[in-house]
């Protein structure tokens, strides 16, 4: 895989308003139910505009630490804004809290961190072999190549949030999606009782 080719890449259209859906459950204030996944919503201060940009990333954990990568390289701009702007708020389930963010650049820390992302996905085995000249995304190729990734590590600590989380839609709007909510879960229930009752011929009885 050609790496240049995959950093121009960047989500277009659908795929970029897919990857920004979670976002939007935040902002209907069903966060604390996506607290089992390991995606956080991360609020970084833009580098140009100083305005709050929020993102939905990947992460993995090592003790406190929070490990991100970055498919895009250097350019992705949330990694760009990090590093000029280091203070992030990172949401979590119903959690909030503040971090220090910084790039990754010992090579045993990031070999670490790449380990934790393909320990329990083949995907992103695939994934680190195509963006590096590693042939395998195996430990032993992988620590020769561990330069070749972006990573950034998140710290949380108990400082006051600089910078917003997602900011909720009006209340309006938010019980409007609740009552949609519960209309879907209810037909959907309705569905799998009318699978799980026995079939009955009333048509026997007519004529």
């Amino acid at each position: 895989m050609n790496v240049s080719k995959l950093l121009d890449e960047r989500p277009q259209g659908w795929t970029r308003s897919l990857s920004r859906l979670p976002i939007g459950l935040y902002r209907l204030g069903w966060g604390g139910m996506l607290g089992w996944l390991p995606m956080l919503v991360m609020t970084t201060k833009g580098r140009r505009s100083g305005a709050p940009r929020h993102v939905m990333v990947e992460f993995r954990r090592h003790g406190s630490k929070y490990y991100l990568f970055s498919a895009w390289g250097k350019r992705t701009d949330w990694y760009r804004n990090l590093l000029q702007h280091p203070g992030v708020t990172i949401q979590h389930g119903a959690h909030v809290f503040a971090a220090e963010a910084q790039p990754v650049q010992d090579d045993a820390e990031a070999l670490r961190a790449l380990y934790l992302f393909t320990r329990n996905s083949r995907l992103y085995e695939a994934v680190f072999a195509g963006m590096s000249s590693a042939q395998a995304a195996d430990l032993n190729s992988l620590a020769d190549v561990a330069q070749e990734f972006t990573l950034a590590r998140l710290e949380p600590n108990d400082e006051t949030p600089e910078l917003p989380p997602v900011e909720l839609y009006d209340e309006q709007t938010r019980q409007m999606a609740n009552i949609f909510a519960l209309i879907v879960v209810i037909r959907i229930l309705l569905f799998l009782l009318r699978l799980a009752l026995p079939y009955r011929d009333d048509s026997r009885g007519l004529g």
